[in-house]
């Protein structure tokens, strides 16, 4: 029996095991919670344990691993493997955690890198960027990531930061302040946890709304609930959804003019709200686009919540060749 990758898509809600065939197959999924307050050692010995429960259920050996690859909701280091700071599970920063996992994984390669990173690779080599040698994937979720693949290769930056594009600055100074510290950037009006901020404090402004009788408490609010509102025609919503489609759009036309990639994959939960959500957000950005025959194609991501996963596959297979 030939070789197993071990592939892990932490999340900011659950974290996704796998086992991947050569073929990238996926022969084997677990799935637990992601505790977002663990510190930096407990969540590498979560991993290595957890990791011990998958091979037992499958009936593997650790021995029968080729790779173990590790995919973060994070700034990440991916030369080094450090992972910089997560906007997720707080407690991890400048952390080396590869370092850290190839002692519990002696004599097996183990890579770290950006959910969004192995999400782009997924989407370029068995997905909705298949075809187009420069593209990215855009992260529409909880927060607003994106993963460049510039001439059919994961493009890092500098200093592997390449992608944080949530937290390009669009009213400086003015806005709500997420985790890069700085008020008015992207991720603060385009994003699905940032939507719901804008309407609590609306709602508790004392603007009239559904939404308020969706949810006996208005920390149980999502972004899910909003859509619906939207779809049922509450004011509120109407409005909530306008700014996210717009500012949406605006993030991926900005990004045109700056790297001029024409493709952009969506994907993340936000995209699970209907069609109707990419369809005006392709509205918006054809609207700005005054860039003649160059056309901008917003498709949404093919593989759904497996393309992290996936990713870590086809990253490992990369690496191994090298």
């Amino acid at each position: 029996m030939s070789k197993l990758k071990l592939c892990i898509d932490v999340g900011g809600t659950k974290t996704a095991y796998g086992l991947l065939d050569d073929e990238n197959h996926i022969v084997y999924r677990f799935q637990t919670p992601t505790p977002l307050e663990i510190m930096p050692d407990e969540f590498t010995e979560k991993i290595y344990t957890e990791t011990d429960e998958v091979l037992k259920n499958f009936g593997c050996a650790r021995e029968e691993l080729s790779g173990v690859a590790v995919g973060m909701p994070s700034y990440v280091d991916y030369e080094n493997g450090i992972v910089v700071t997560s906007g997720s599970i707080h407690n991890i920063k400048n952390y080396p955690a590869r370092a850290v996992l190839e002692k519990k994984f002696p004599g097996i390669p183990v890579l770290i890198d950006g959910d969004t990173n192995m999400a782009a690779l997924a989407e370029h080599y068995l997905g909705s960027g298949q075809g187009f040698p420069h593209m990215v994937y855009v992260a529409l979720s909880t927060g607003l990531g994106t993963g460049f693949i510039i001439d059919g290769r994961l493009f890092r930056g500098s200093y592997g930061g390449a992608g944080e594009s949530g937290h390009m600055i669009i009213t400086p100074g003015e806005g709500l302040t997420d985790g890069c510290g700085n008020p008015g950037c992207f991720m603060s009006y385009a994003c699905g946890s940032y939507i719901v901020k804008h309407a609590v404090n609306a709602i508790e402004s004392g603007i009239p709304s559904s939404l308020k009788d969706m949810v006996s408490d208005l920390s149980d609010l999502t972004a899910k609930h909003i859509a619906e509102a939207y779809k049922q025609g509450d004011s509120l919503a109407e409005k909530l959804m306008k700014q996210l489609i717009s500012y949406s759009a605006l993030h991926i036309y900005n990004l045109f003019i700056a790297f001029n990639i024409n493709c952009y994959v969506c994907g993340g939960g936000l995209t699970n709200m209907g069609d109707f959500f990419l369809e005006r957000i392709q509205e918006e950005a054809d609207r700005l686009n005054k860039q003649e025959n160059q056309k901008i194609y917003i498709k949404k991501a093919a593989l759904g919540g497996d393309n992290g996963l996936l990713g870590c596959g086809i990253a490992l297979d990369l690496a191994l060749k090298q």
